[in-house]
């Protein structure tokens, strides 16, 4: 049913389109909570067509003849005229929602022939299928935007693929790895993603209409055709279990917050790079703000705001999820609040997304500050201990010794780099002083997946033809 049920008045005073069991409409209190027309206008267009193709349905069933097909059409085709961009500003004050509004305007426009429109079906069966057909535009918008964020991440990737940096754990300094390593890593988190919108999608495209209120119709109509016509997959199995259903919705949030949670996770490496106690990078003023006090201020507000926008999307994840927490099958007026999360977690993601990959793809890295991180000594005691583990040792002796080193040293004010040589051969490496260059220890681990330049480049190679590859 629609974002405003079959079972509620039609408010205003007007004869509702149920009216006949009713002897009076709804108070005017009992209208204004119901009403959903001023966001499932957003529907205008995939009503429109899900109506139309209902109207075949209806000529292929012999409950219409060509020519009122035709009409039917045609004023279903002319509501809204070339005024869709207006479509908000001209909302009338009468309909409780957009499927009741287009029906009283093919009615007022064609009288009797107008009233056969909904034969067969309800507002429960019309609504899904006009969510499903949005959604599925805007799960092909986001993707979209994911990709070009993918192919934007790994382009820098593969222009930082030698620039040493340290990486990260507990944010604590751990190993040398790459600016292209971490840039690359992001990209695979957003190839998942859109790896699982395209399995949303496939389990979307599924036709609900036909089914009607709860039980399909007497009047022979032919869902698999409708589905067809609405270039939907196929039509649905079970008429309550298609009216029913909002899975669809609830897996597009929970790809949506996935989704959110890895751009978080970007934003954040972003806001802490160019932090100028480290000076990695440098935002491109076109996506930095300034303070309305501190004229010195460089403030990374797109990667601040899309890191908080991931709370947003979840909270949205949450209240559908929460609406739906124990609904028996069946339509309720519940579900008139699953559409407003959806909308939510789309459009905070059409606004992250190129921002994003704008902040991004104009950032400015600072190699010689990254650099000079990367001379940590505690950033190669893990290369230290596996280098005695080569010459033999096992890996917790050597782990011990290595952790007994710096110690010491730390204790006589020492480091590593004031080993002599001598030093290193007590230790058991004969050339220890040579493991604590940060481009040796990079190229070193040439694993498959590792941070090697080579490797590096790989993964850029992967992520680009994963990216534009179709996923279906």
């Amino acid at each position: 049913m629609s974002s405003a049920a079959g079972d509620a008045g039609d408010g205003g005073g007007l004869k509702p389109l149920w009216g006949g069991r009713f002897s009076k409409g709804p108070a005017g209190e009992a209208h204004a909570l119901g009403v959903s027309l001023h966001f499932d206008v957003r529907f205008a267009s995939e009503d429109i067509e899900a109506s139309v193709a209902h109207v075949h349905a209806l000529q292929d069933a012999g409950l219409l003849t060509a020519g009122e097909t035709e009409s039917l059409v045609e004023a279903l085709r002319g509501i809204w005229g070339e005024e869709d961009d207006d479509i908000v500003v001209e909302l009338p004050v009468q309909d409780e929602d957009i499927h009741m509004l287009h029906e009283r305007k093919v009615t007022e426009a064609l009288g009797d022939l107008g009233a056969k429109l909904h034969a067969g079906r309800s507002r429960n069966d019309l609504v899904v299928t006009d969510f499903r057909l949005w959604l599925l535009a805007e799960g092909v918008a986001i993707a979209e935007d994911a990709a070009d964020l993918v192919r934007t991440l790994a382009r820098r990737s593969r222009e930082t693929a030698d620039m040493v940096m340290p990486g990260f754990t507990h944010n604590r300094p751990a190993q040398v790895v790459t600016v292209g390593y971490v840039l690359a890593a992001h990209a695979f988190a957003l190839l998942r993603d859109l790896e699982r919108l395209d399995q949303w999608s496939a389990r979307t495209s599924v036709s609900p209409l036909g089914a009607g209120a709860i039980a399909t119709s007497t009047l022979g109509l032919d869902p698999a055709k409708t589905a067809e016509r609405l270039g939907f997959v196929r039509p649905f199995d079970n008429a309550l279990d298609a009216i029913a259903d909002r899975d669809f919705a609830l897996e597009f949030l929970s790809v949506c917050s996935i989704l959110a949670l890895h751009l978080s996770r970007l934003a954040a490496d972003v806001a802490r790079w160019s932090e100028p106690a480290l000076g990695f990078a440098h935002l491109d003023d076109a996506y930095s703000t300034g303070s309305s006090m501190m004229p010195q201020k460089r403030n990374p507000d797109v990667a601040e705001l899309a890191r908080g926008k991931a709370g947003r999307i979840a909270g949205d994840l949450v209240t559908l999820t929460t609406i739906l927490a124990g609904l028996p099958l069946g339509y309720h007026r519940d579900l008139q609040e699953d559409k407003e999360p959806v909308f939510d977690a789309a459009e905070t993601l059409e606004l992250v997304l190129p921002a994003l990959s704008g902040c991004i793809g104009t950032l400015r890295f600072d190699a010689g500050s990254m650099r000079a991180a990367s001379m940590d000594e505690g950033l190669y005691a893990t290369d230290i201990a596996e280098a005695l583990v080569i010459a033999g040792v096992p890996f917790r002796e050597a782990h011990r010794a290595t952790g007994e080193l710096l110690k010491s040293l730390a204790e006589e004010g020492r480091g590593l780099r004031d080993l002599h040589d001598d030093g290193w051969s007590a230790f058991g490496l004969k050339d220890g002083a040579s493991l604590l260059d940060p481009d040796a220890s990079v190229r070193a681990r040439n694993m498959p997946g590792g941070p090697a330049p080579d490797r590096v480049r790989e993964q850029c190679d992967a992520i680009e033809t994963a990216v534009d590859t179709p996923w279906s």
